[in-house]
C-alpha cells in the first residue's frame, strides 16, 4: 500500500503502524473518529503541522509502513518500558550513530517532523540512525524519559562503541542534553557518554525564560519550586568531559527564547568545551530539517561536525 494525499486517512489509520507508532509519530490529540472519513490531505491539515511539512510527513508515512512490512530489525518496544519505542534506520558500512529525539513539549513526539526526515539525510551522510518515542504526557516527569533514552541506548549502543552522537530538538534537546550529564550517568549506569550532542532550538533551562508547558511536565508537582527547576537546568552543570555540542536555533524563536541557547553555550565556554552554535535572524520554531528556511543545510554542518568529532574514536 502506498499513501498520497488523496488517500482515505483510515488507510493509514488502520495500519500496524499507526496502531503501535501513531500516537507519537501524528498525534492527533484523539481525533480518530473526525479524521477517519477524510483524505490523507484533509486529516494532517487539520493536524497543529504546518502545511510545508506535510510531504515530507506523507513520505514518511510511506516509508514507514514499508519498512513495517519488509524489514524485521525496524520498529523496536523498549522491554523495561511499553510506552517507550525507537524505530531503526541503519546504514551499511557507517561512520557512526546518531539517536534522535523529536520535540514535542514532552506531550507528543514530533517523529515526522524531527524524526524521519533527519534521519533519512544522516544516512545520506553515512550515519545510522535511531528515531525514539519516550515517555510523553503524564509519564514525562523526570527522570522517566531519561531511562528511555538509556534503554534504547543499551539496544544501539555496542559495548565499548564511542562513535554515536544524540541529536534533540526542543524539548527532545532538552532530554537530550540531560543524557551527557555526568550526574546522570551512574543514575542511568551508561558506560559512556555519547561523543558528540546535537541540538535544535532546544530546552535547556529551568530556571531561565523557557518552554514553560516543557517546564511543568517534567517537574510535575515541584514546577514552582527553585531547587527542583534547578535540577533540570543543564547550564547548571557543564563539567570539562561534556560533549562537543553543535546547536543552532532562531535568534527570535517564539516558542523557547534563545536565552537557552545562549546560557549552554556560556557554559560550554567556561569549561572549554569545543562548540558550534548557530543563531540565525528567525523567529519560527520547529523548523525540523529546515527545507525552504533560512537555516536550510543545517543537516550537512551537523554531519560535518560528526565526522571532525568522531575521527578520533576506532570503528
Amino acid at each position: 500500500m502506498r499513501l498520497d494525499e488523496n488517500s482515505p486517512f483510515i488507510d493509514y489509520l488502520d495500519t500496524p503502524f499507526a496502531k503501535e507508532f501513531g500516537s507519537f509519530f501524528l498525534p492527533l490529540r484523539n481525533k480518530e473518529e473526525e479524521l477517519q472519513s477524510l483524505t490523507v490531505l484533509e486529516a494532517l491539515k487539520r493536524l497543529p503541522m504546518e502545511e510545508r511539512f506535510i510531504p515530507d510527513t506523507i513520505e514518511g508515512m510511506n516509508d514507514a509502513l514499508r519498512r513495517m512490512e519488509e524489514e524485521k530489525d525496524f520498529a523496536h518496544t523498549i522491554k523495561t518500558n511499553p510506552a517507550a519505542k525507537y524505530l531503526s534506520y541503519p546504514v551499511r558500512k557507517e561512520k557512526g550513530k546518531v539517536l534522535i529525539l523529536p520535540g514535542g513539549g514532552y506531550q507528543c513526539v514530533a517523529g515526522f517532523v524531527e524524526g524521519y526526515p533527519i534521519a533519512k539525510e544522516l544516512n545520506e551522510s553515512g550515519y545510522s540512525a535511531y528515531v525514539l518515542n519516550y515517555s510523553v504526557g503524564v509519564e514525562a516527569k523526570f527522570p522517566r524519559p531519561m531511562f528511555d533514552v538509556a534503554d534504547s541506548l543499551h539496544d544501539i549502543i555496542p559495548e565499548g562503541y564511542k562513535r554515536y552522537a544524540v541529536l534533540g530538538f526542543s524539548a527532545g534537546g532538552h532530554l537530550a542534553a540531560s543524557i551527557c550529564l555526568k550526574k546522570n550517568q551512574d543514575l542511568l549506569s551508561l558506560s559512556s557518554r555519547p561523543a558528540v550532542l546535537g541540538l535544535g532550538y532546544p530546552v535547556i533551562s529551568c530556571l531561565l525564560p523557557t518552554h514553560g508547558g516543557s517546564r511543568d511536565i517534567i517537574l510535575g508537582e515541584y514546577k514552582d519550586n527553585p531547587m527542583f527547576q534547578e535540577s533540570l537546568s543543564i547550564e547548571r552543570f557543564i563539567d570539562e568531559e561534556f560533549p562537543p555540542t553543535f546547536c543552532w536555533c532562531g535568534e527570535y524563536d517564539d516558542c523557547v527564547p534563545s536565552i537557552n541557547s545562549h546560557a549552554l553555550e556560556k557554559s560550554l565556554s567556561e569549561k572549554s568545551i569545543k562548540r558550534k552554535f548557530i543563531y540565525g535572524n528567525f523567529s519560527k520554531h520547529g523548523l525540523g530539517r529546515g527545507k525552504n528556511s533560512p537555516i536550510e543545510g543545517w543537516i550537512k554542518n551537523f554531519a560535518s561536525f560528526l565526522d571532525e568529532n568522531l575521527c578520533k574514536f576506532p570503528f
